[in-house]
């Protein structure tokens, strides 16, 4: 047998047993009733055998071993320092000096060490797997938009999977598949509708796995696999760079590797910042029994990904009038919903004048141009607006500051976080309409929220106005805008329009019939809530039938990948035909 044959049957045994490893890491809080603890610690000795055996099976049909050590230092360091940790724990657990001090601080015995030790090795272990399988996909020739649409499928199969598990839910209602889907889906892709009450019905397992489904949702499964690639292969291929490229929409190779370092830093020091500030202010608002650490980080991780899932079954509306707690919400919805891209520009600008290096400060590009100025006038007059059309004084019932916080952070969340600090069934028909003109704009490109995107939107104002001056080309900023792009944002606006259009004839011909007190506003809302993936609901989601579930699944996911990137997926491509036909006009508008 030679030598690539026998990489090959590795890679597939490999892929294997980080699934047995992953399934070993999430059985422990998912069916800990159902097999002893016991079994979980024979499960991972086998496991950890397996992954030391297939790296010292590697390293010796290995040609250049010092080489192929240098290239992959990170594998064998860690069966080093398994390796000792156990011999350590193992020498001063003997010793009655120690063992007697561990007794005294209650410290964990030498079983319970191992299965630490195991797990962290297992974890690490899964995520150089997952790198490995990401680049064995990458080098695959299958189109960007497939993998990119496959991966969210993948996760969102997992995450139903997980919910499923009799550890996920309080065990006292049974989640039955299409509330475990819809679930898995609105969390996967940072809706934030829910069917159940995210801190009511699951367990703290049920919590994280929808917390890692935000997370891996909100960045993309294939950013987070070739970032674990990077990590523990230090490769980085033409495909793998040409196929991260059309899911980040980077044309420039040379910036891809520096972007995927870029967005992981910056996604986990707005997290890690926002659970911070959440843990120093959150105090006084916590329930006794609730874990103030886990809330923070929970709802740092949602609201920077604009997710809007919350622990708490009134959302946040406690924080009505803390004016602290609402713009740590805020910032993180805000940066979160702007674009790695952007956040980029943003950062070198921020930082260039510090360094030493002779060179003019970096002008901002179009697309932070575009994204900025948009964003700001969306908030703005989404804040302003919110106020003209409360007809029902459900803001104004407020001191002047609280409605001009609720009004803003309202104009805020719109935009595909899906939070909220106040009763959304309440808001008058005119608040409703321009919540949903918020949420079909949605945030911007390469970011973890949804809709149409800000630049969709005003290259479309920029094509009106073009048309309206008499100009050919769509101009912005005294740059051109290619005819391409503009095509394809008003390709994009016709197929978010049919999507809901859609969605919403199928809800009233499902709902309306059976709900009389339901309106054809709900079921607009409620469609353009999980388009934009917002999460924002007139309290309709709890009662809807599974049909209409099904309905609102299909939106959310297509509203999250998007309607154009799924019909590149799905539809081949065939051979371009050069045929042209004599040109004649008809009359339009």
């Amino acid at each position: 047998m030679n030598r690539e044959r026998i990489e090959n049957i590795l890679n597939i045994v490999m892929m294997f047993v980080a699934a047995l490893a992953l399934f070993s890491l999430i059985g422990k809080g998912g069916l800990s009733e159902k097999i002893s603890d016991k079994a979980f610690i024979i499960m991972d000795i086998v496991i950890i055998s397996i992954f030391i055996l297939s790296a010292i099976i590697r390293f010796i049909l290995a040609p250049r071993k010092w080489e192929y050590l240098k290239s992959h230092p990170f594998q064998y360091i860690l069966i080093l320092l398994f390796a000792s940790q156990i011999l350590i724990v193992k020498l001063l657990l003997t010793d009655v000096k120690y063992r007697f001090l561990l007794n005294q601080l209650s410290i964990i015995s030498v079983t319970q060490i191992y299965i630490i030790l195991m797990q962290l090795y297992i974890l690490i272990e899964i995520f150089a797997e997952i790198g490995r399988i990401n680049s064995r996909l990458a080098r695959l020739p299958i189109p960007a938009s497939v993998l990119f649409v496959g991966s969210f499928l993948i996760l969102i199969l997992i995450g139903t999977i997980l919910l499923l598990l009799p550890g996920a839910s309080d065990g006292i209602e049974p989640l039955s598949f299409v509330d475990a889907l819809f679930t898995s889906t609105s969390a996967t892709c940072v809706t934030g509708l829910i069917v159940r009450e995210t801190g009511g019905f699951f367990t703290r397992f049920g919590q994280v796995v929808i917390m890692i489904l935000i997370q891996f949702g909100g960045l993309g499964l294939m950013t987070f696999g070739t970032f674990f690639a990077l990590v523990f292969r230090r490769e980085f291929g033409v495909r793998e760079r040409m196929l991260l490229g059309d899911i980040l929409n980077v044309n420039v190779f040379s910036k891809i590797k520096s972007l995927l370092s870029a967005i992981i830093v910056i996604t986990l020091s707005f997290e890690a910042i926002g659970a911070i500030l959440m843990y120093l202010n959150v105090g006084s608002y916590m329930k006794d029994g609730e874990s103030r650490f886990f809330w923070s980080i929970f709802h740092s991780i949602s609201a920077f990904c604009n997710a809007g899932f919350s622990i708490w079954d009134d959302n946040i509306i406690r924080f009505t009038s803390d004016w602290k707690m609402t713009f740590i919400f805020a910032g993180l919805i805000i940066f979160g919903g702007l674009g790695f891209v952007v956040l980029t520009d943003i950062g070198m600008y921020i930082l260039s004048p510090w360094k030493r290096k002779k060179r003019k400060i970096p002008h901002f590009t179009l697309q932070t141009k575009i994204v900025f100025i948009t964003t700001i006038i969306l908030i703005l007059s989404g804040m302003f607006l919110l106020m003209l059309s409360d007809t029902n004084s459900q803001l104004s019932k407020f001191k002047l500051p609280t409605t001009l916080l609720t009004a803003f952070f309202q104009s805020v969340t719109a935009r595909t976080a899906g939070f909220n600090t106040v009763n959304i069934g309440s808001l008058a028909a005119g608040q409703l309409l321009i919540l949903i003109i918020l949420m079909f704009i949605g945030a911007s490109p390469g970011s973890t929220g949804g809709g149409i995107k800000t630049t969709t939107f005003t290259t479309i104002f920029g094509l009106i106005k073009a048309r309206m001056t008499g100009r050919k080309k769509v101009n912005l900023f005294n740059k051109s805008i290619s005819p391409d792009i503009v095509n394809a944002a008003a390709m994009i606006i016709f197929l978010g329009l049919v999507l809901v259009s859609t969605g919403t004839f199928c809800l009233c011909v499902l709902e309306l019939p059976n709900h009389g007190e339901w309106t054809f506003l709900d079921m607009l809302f409620e469609v353009v809530s999980a388009f934009g993936t917002v999460g924002l609901s007139t309290g309709i989601t709890f009662n809807l039938c599974d049909a209409s579930k099904l309905v609102l699944i299909s939106i959310m996911f297509l509203g999250r990948v998007g309607p154009l990137t799924f019909l590149f997926a799905v539809i081949s491509r065939k051979r371009i035909i050069h045929l042209e036909y004599v040109e004649e006009n008809i009359i339009v508008g």
